[in-house]
């Protein structure tokens, strides 16, 4: 699977919207988020692919710490399920995280910052590169 930063972007925007039940359990909207992904072969048809790239994000973002009241597991053979508390919501970080993705081309900027400096473009290292680059990112 690929990280896709739009996806990320989404997802954080449905928390803070409050609307990530809904986005998750509408299939039909979720089929987008497949495109373009490498997705495993060994993994069974027990799942519809795009439910299991967007629910391999949230759990990225929940064990990174950007959400909380989200718990997604996957079962032996590959199957994505999720639990929400009754209020589903970002942490801090998650907030900031949010922002810094809401900026015109900030993830293509970030991208080129990331390479010149030759520091990986992980979930964890946006915020940092952020703090970093943000005024000469924003001329």
């Amino acid at each position: 699977m690929r990280l896709d930063w739009k996806l990320i972007r989404t997802i954080l925007a449905h928390v803070e919207s409050e609307t990530l039940d809904k986005f998750l359990a509408d299939v039909e909207s979720l089929s987008e988020w497949k495109e373009g992904q490498l997705l495993s072969e060994r993994i069974g048809n027990n799942q519809d692919s795009s439910q299991r790239v967007v629910l391999k994000h949230v759990q990225l973002l929940a064990n990174g710490g950007y959400l909380e009241g989200v718990s997604v597991r996957c079962s032996l053979d590959g199957y994505y399920s999720y639990a929400l508390s009754s209020n589903p919501s970002l942490t801090l970080n998650g907030y900031s995280l949010l922002e810094s993705l809401r900026t015109d081309n900030y993830i293509e900027k970030l991208k080129k910052y990331a390479k010149e400096k030759c520091v990986p473009l992980t979930i964890e290292n946006v915020i940092e590169l952020a703090k970093l680059a943000l005024p000469a990112l924003l001329q």
